[in-house]
C-alpha cells in the first residue's frame, strides 16, 4: 500500500500541498482504490483538514460517476454523507450511484420503496445501507450454513423481515435478516460449492472420481483453515452420507493439506505446493509444545524423507531436553520416536527413564493411555522390582485398563498376596483411593456371578462413596449399580443378610444423592427378600443382671399376688350391687386394667432384654454400660449410661435412651461433646461401677 502509507507520511509531515497532489496523481492512475482513499481522507479530518477532505473525496466521487464505478462511487457518497451535517442533500446522487450499483437485483425496486428511501427527513446513508443489507439475500443469492451445506436464497420478504433458503436437506429456510450475517456465509462467484446449483451432477461426479483433489478446491474456495464438521456440512448433498468415511479418509490424503490439531477440533489447510506444506508443518512444529509435536509428528512424517527426519531429529534433542525436569514427557517422546520413519541420533536410553525408584511416577504422568500400558510391559520385563512399582502404580493411576492391567498380570505371576493387599487396601479406604474402587466395584458389577467381596458392607460404602465429593468423576456411574441387574441389587437379592438388609432399609433414605425412584428399588428388593422387614425391629432394652432379677420377681408378682387380689376385690365390688354408683367397683375395674398392661410392658421388655456383661463392655468408646469422666476447666462430671430400668438422673446415671447418652455415645477419649448446654471434654471411659 505505498499510496496509503505515503500519503499518511506526508500528513504527519503537514506537507498538505504535496499531499493533494500524490492524491490527484493516485487518482489518474487507480481511482479503485477506494480504501486507501478513504483512509487518507479520515486522517486528512484528524489534521483538522476537513475542506480538503472534502473536496478530495468530492473529486475521487466525480472520478467514479464519469468511469460509471457505481458500486465504488456509492461507497465514497455513503463517506461524504457521513461526514456532511447534511447528508439529505446528497439523496439524488446516492439514488443515482444506488440505482447503478444494485438496480440489477430482481426485488430491488420493492426493497427501495420498503425502504422509504425518498422519505426528506430520513438520512439517504443510512436508507442505501439499508437497501444494501437486504439485497444480500435477494432471490438466487448462494450462501453456506452450517448443519445444511450449501443454500439457494428462494424468497425475500422484507414485511416479514426474513429471508427463505432451499437447502438440500430443508426446503425454505427462514432465516432473519438481523441475524443472517452470523449464520450465512457467502458464497462468491468462482466458489465451488455455488456449483452444486448449476452443475450438480458433474460436481458429484468430480467428488467421487477424486476425494482429494475436490477437498483441496473446497479449502481454496473458504480461503481459510476448516474442521472436519465443517467440510461434512460442505459436502452434503455432493458426498452421499453412507459414502461420507471413506470419502473423508481418501480426501484427507493429499500433500498440500496441512492438518493442525487433533479430533474433532483439527483443521485442515491448503498449501500452494507439497514442499510449501512441509514447510508450514516445519512451522508448526517448531512452535508446538511437547504433546504438540508429538501429535504432529504422528500425523506427518511419513509425508516425506526429509520431513521425517527433521521432525525425529528434533524429537530426540527436545527428550534429552526434557529428560531432567520431565521424564514422563521425554519417554513417552523416546517410545514415540521408536514408530517414526525418520532417522534421527538417541541421545538418551529411554530405559533408564522407567527403571530408577520414581518408575511409578514417570509412568502414571505418561498422558498417552497406549504409551502408559507399553512403559508397564517395559518396568515388568526390565525392573528388578516390578511388582512394587505396580503397585503403586495402582493407586496413582486413573485409567480402569491400567488397573485390571496391573493386577492380571500379579496374579498371572503368582503375586497373588500381593494382589489381594491392593485389593484390601481398597475397600479398607475407599475414599483415600476412589479410582480403584470404583474400578473394583466396575468389575464385580460386570459379573455374572457374585464374588465373595459383593457383600453389604461393600454396599454400604457403595452408598457413602455416591455421597462423598473424591466420587464426584464417578458418582453417576455408581447410581446405575442401583438399576435392575445392577450390583446393589444382586446384593441385595443373592446375600443372605437380613441385618444387612434391615440396616439398608432404615438408612438408605438418608441419602439424598441416591435418586427417590432407585432407593425405592433397593428397599423394595430388600423386602421382597426378607419379607419381616416390614415389621419394626424391636429395641433390645439394656440392663444389669440385678436390674432384670427385679423385673422378673416383679413380674411374678404381678401375676401371683396383685392380679388374683385384685380379681377377688372387683367380684365383691360386684356382689354390692348397682354398678353405676359403685366406687370400688369402678377402682377395681381401672385396677386390673393398669396391672393387665404392666404385666404386657414387662414382659415385652424383659423379652428384648440385652444384659450387660461388665467383663465384656468394651471402653474404647462411650457405649451403653461405661462410665464417662468429663472436664469443663475446672468443672469436673461423671456420668454412666446404662438401661432405662438403672436410670438415676440424680445420681449421674442416664438412660440409653436419654438426651443425655444420645450426645456422649460413639464418643472417644479425647472428643469434645455438648450437653445441658455446656461443653465438656471426655477425659476417661471405664465400666460402670456394680453396686451388689
Amino acid at each position: 500500500m505505498p499510496f496509503r502509507d505515503d500519503a499518511q507520511r506526508l500528513i504527519d509531515q503537514k506537507k498538505f500541498d504535496e499531499l493533494e497532489s500524490l492524491w490527484m496523481s493516485q487518482l489518474d492512475r487507480d481511482p479503485s482504490d477506494v480504501d486507501s482513499f478513504i483512509t487518507t481522507a479520515r486522517a486528512l479530518r484528524k489534521s483538522e483538514q476537513r475542506t480538503q477532505s472534502d473536496t478530495l473525496l468530492g473529486l475521487l466521487s466525480d472520478t467514479l460517476l464519469e468511469k460509471k464505478l457505481w458500486p465504488l462511487r456509492l461507497q465514497v457518497l455513503k463517506e461524504l454523507g457521513r461526514l456532511s451535517k447534511h447528508p439529505a442533500t446528497l439523496r439524488p446522487q446516492i439514488e443515482q450511484a444506488l440505482r447503478g450499483a444494485h438496480g440489477t437485483h430482481k426485488n430491488f425496486q420493492r426493497i427501495y420503496e420498503f425502504a422509504a428511501f425518498n422519505e426528506p427527513t430520513s438520512n439517504p446513508v443510512e436508507k442505501a445501507e439499508k437497501i444494501e443489507t437486504w439485497l444480500k439475500y435477494d432471490e438466487g443469492e448462494m450462501y453456506f450454513m452450517a448443519g445444511r451445506g450449501a443454500g439457494i436464497v428462494t424468497e425475500l420478504n422484507p414485511d416479514l423481515g426474513i429471508a427463505r433458503l432451499d437447502f438440500e436437506k430443508d426446503k425454505r429456510v427462514p432465516v432473519p435478516i438481523g441475524a443472517a450475517a452470523k449464520y450465512l456465509t457467502p458464497l462468491p462467484a468462482g466458489h465451488v460449492l455455488r456449483e452444486k446449483f448449476t452443475d450438480g451432477e458433474a460436481l458429484r461426479a468430480e467428488a467421487k472420481k477424486s476425494p482429494s483433489a475436490f477437498f483441496a478446491r473446497i479449502l481454496q474456495s473458504f480461503g481459510r483453515p476448516m474442521q472436519m464438521g465443517e467440510v461434512r456440512d460442505a459436502v452434503i448433498g455432493i458426498v452421499p452420507e453412507e459414502k461420507w468415511s471413506s470419502w473423508w479418509t481418501a480426501a484427507r490424503k493429499n500433500a498440500q493439506i496441512v492438518i493442525s490439531g487433533s479430533g474433532a477440533k483439527a483443521t485442515y489447510a491448503w498449501s500452494a505446493s507439497t514442499g510449501a506444506a512441509d514447510e508450514a508443518i516445519k512451522r508448526a512444529f517448531d512452535r508446538a509444545d511437547p504433546k504438540g509435536k508429538l501429535d504432529l509428528a504422528r500425523k506427518h512424517s511419513a509425508r516425506s524423507k526429509d520431513l521425517a527426519d527433521y521432525i525425529s531429529g528434533k524429537l530426540a534433542s527436545e527428550a534429552a531436553r526434557l529428560a531432567p525436569r520431565d521424564p514422563a514427557a521425554a519417554w513417552q517422546i523416546a517410545a514415540t520416536l521408536e514408530t517414526l520413519p525418520g532417522a534421527y541420533t538417541a541421545l538418551l536410553d529411554p530405559k533408564s527413564l522407567i527403571t530408577g525408584p520414581l518408575a511409578s511416577r514417570v509412568i502414571v504422568a505418561v498422558t498417552d493411555k497406549t504409551l502408559r500400558e507399553r512403559a508397564l510391559v517395559q518396568v515388568r520385563e526390565m525392573h528388578p522390582d516390578w511388582p512394587k512399582v505396580y503397585s503403586e502404580v495402582f493407586f496413582l493411576d486413573e485409567d480402569p485398563r491400567i488397573l485390571s492391567r496391573i493386577i492380571n498380570s500379579l496374579e498371572e505371576s503368582g503375586n497373588k498376596e500381593l494382589r489381594d493387599r491392593l485389593i484390601d487396601e481398597t475397600l479398607r479406604y475407599p475414599r483415600r483411593h476412589p479410582r480403584a474402587f470404583y474400578w473394583f466395584t466396575k468389575q464385580l458389577n460386570d459379573q455374572e456371578t457374585l464374588s465373595d467381596k459383593a457383600n453389604y458392607a461393600l454396599l454400604f460404602q457403595i452408598i457413602d462413596a455416591i455421597n462423598s465429593d473424591e466420587f464426584s468423576a464417578v458418582r453417576a456411574r455408581l447410581k446405575d449399580m442401583f438399576d435392575h441387574g445392577g450390583l446393589a441389587l444382586r446384593i441385595i437379592t443373592g446375600v443372605d443378610n437380613e441385618e444387612g438388609a434391615r440396616k439398608l432399609v432404615d438408612t438408605i433414605d438418608r441419602y439424598g444423592a441416591i435418586e427417590e425412584y432407585r432407593r425405592e428399588t433397593a428397599k423394595g428388593a430388600a423386602l421382597m427378600k426378607f419379607p419381616t422387614l416390614r415389621e419394626p425391629e424391636a429395641e433390645p432394652v439394656y440392663a444389669t443382671a440385678k436390674s432384670l432379677e427385679q423385673k422378673r420377681a416383679e413380674l411374678a408378682n404381678l401375676k401371683t399376688v396383685e392380679i388374683p387380689a385384685n380379681s377377688r376385690a372387683l367380684q365383691a365390688a360386684r356382689e354390692m350391687g348397682d354398678l353405676r354408683e359403685n366406687f370400688e367397683y369402678k377402682a377395681a375395674r381401672a385396677r386390673a386394667e393398669y396391672l393387665s398392661a404392666r404385666v404386657g410392658e414387662l414382659a415385652s421388655e424383659i423379652s428384648r432384654v440385652q444384659v450387660l456383661n461388665p467383663e465384656q463392655v468394651d471402653t474404647s468408646i462411650v457405649r451403653v454400660g461405661t462410665k464417662v469422666a468429663l472436664a469443663n476447666g475446672d468443672e469436673r462430671r461423671e456420668v454412666t449410661i446404662l438401661g432405662p430400668w438403672e436410670s438415676a438422673p440424680e445420681h449421674g446415671v442416664y438412660s440409653n435412651q436419654s438426651d443425655v447418652a444420645k450426645a456422649l455415645l460413639g464418643h472417644a477419649t479425647g472428643d469434645l461433646v455438648t450437653f445441658m448446654g455446656n461443653d465438656y471434654q471426655i477425659e476417661s471411659i471405664r465400666m460402670w461401677e456394680t453396686k451388689e
